[in-house]
């Protein structure tokens, strides 16, 4: 054999090591995966998604009525104080909302969710102070009406008297 053919024999020797070496390493690391697993741990670990899943859905769900209640609230103030979804819209919409809200993350924080409590304090509290600005309006006006009334009533008594 000539000397350039055994460097040709060399050349594809060492070409086919490395794929070989790969080969091997994945072998030897699909064996200690094997090795390392624990059927425990994977069971924990299915049962933590689920608990997860579980609590994703059910903020999803608080999320989609929080924001129902926003909407809610805001044509209430802009359309009529009585408009108001029916609760088979609202099923409707949490329904199809939450798996949304889930895949793209826009879940209520889950800092938030300890602080249900609170968040609904302070949404009660929005709608007093909305509902006592909308009822000083209306107060303001009936006595702007009621005075306005007794003014007129006064000048027809003034006027009354006058001609008499």
């Amino acid at each position: 054999m000539s000397e350039e053919q055994l460097d040709m024999i060399d050349d594809q020797e060492t070409a086919s090591i490395p794929s070989e070496q790969a080969a091997f390493i994945k072998e030897l690391e699909d064996e200690e995966a094997a090795e390392d697993f624990d059927p425990e741990q994977s069971k924990a670990e299915e049962v933590e998604a689920e608990k997860q899943a579980a609590t994703d859905e059910q903020t999803a769900q608080m999320t989609a009525l929080g924001g129902l209640a926003m909407i809610e609230f805001t044509l209430r103030k802009f359309i009529h104080p009585e408009f108001e979804f029916t609760a088979s819209t609202k099923d409707y919409a949490v329904e199809n909302l939450s798996p949304v809200l889930i895949k793209y993350g826009a879940l209520i924080p889950s800092w938030a969710v300890e602080y249900e409590p609170e968040i609904k304090a302070a949404m009660a509290v929005g709608s007093l102070v909305s509902e006592g600005m909308d009822t000083a309006k209306k107060l303001k006006a009936k006595d702007a009406a009621m005075n306005e009334a007794k003014q007129h009533q006064k000048d027809q008594q003034d006027g009354v008297q006058v001609a008499a």
